[in-house]
Order: structure tokens, then sequence, then C-alpha cells
């Protein structure tokens, strides 16, 4: 199983239709690369933190962890 396919599975998981998983693991994937690039950082970390950022938000919740501004772009 690839990358993008866990991402898509796991984004099922926590809801998302097969179409919405597809277009949302894409874009994480994107999102890591980026910053991974912009800050320095392992793209592991990166999608973590993305990860974190989505369940979060699925919860209602606001995301305050560490370096988490900027995950969606400027601020």
């Amino acid at each position: 199983m690839t990358e993008r396919e866990q991402l898509e599975a796991l984004l099922e998981q926590m809801g998302a239709d097969g179409r919405q998983a597809k277009a949302m693991a894409a874009q994480l994937a994107k999102r890591a690369d980026q910053l991974a690039e912009e800050r320095g950082i392992d793209r592991v970390a990166a999608l973590s933190q993305l990860l974190k950022l989505v369940r979060s938000g699925r919860a209602g919740e606001s995301y305050e962890g560490p370096d988490s501004k900027g995950l969606c772009g400027p601020q």
C-alpha cells in the first residue's frame, strides 16, 4: 500500500468519502512537501503535524500544537 493509499484509507476512516479522501490525501502530501522544504524539517514530521491538524479540526477543536502557525499557509 502506497503512502497516498494509506492517507486515503485514514481519511476515509475519519469520515471522508472516497473522492474527498483522494483529494485530501493529495493536498496533504503536497503541503507536507512544502512544509518540509520551507522549515527544513523531515517530511514525515510535517505530515504528522498536518494529520494532527486534520484530526483536531474533525473533532471541532483548534490545534495549538508546536509550530502550528503557517501549517495551512500564510497568516
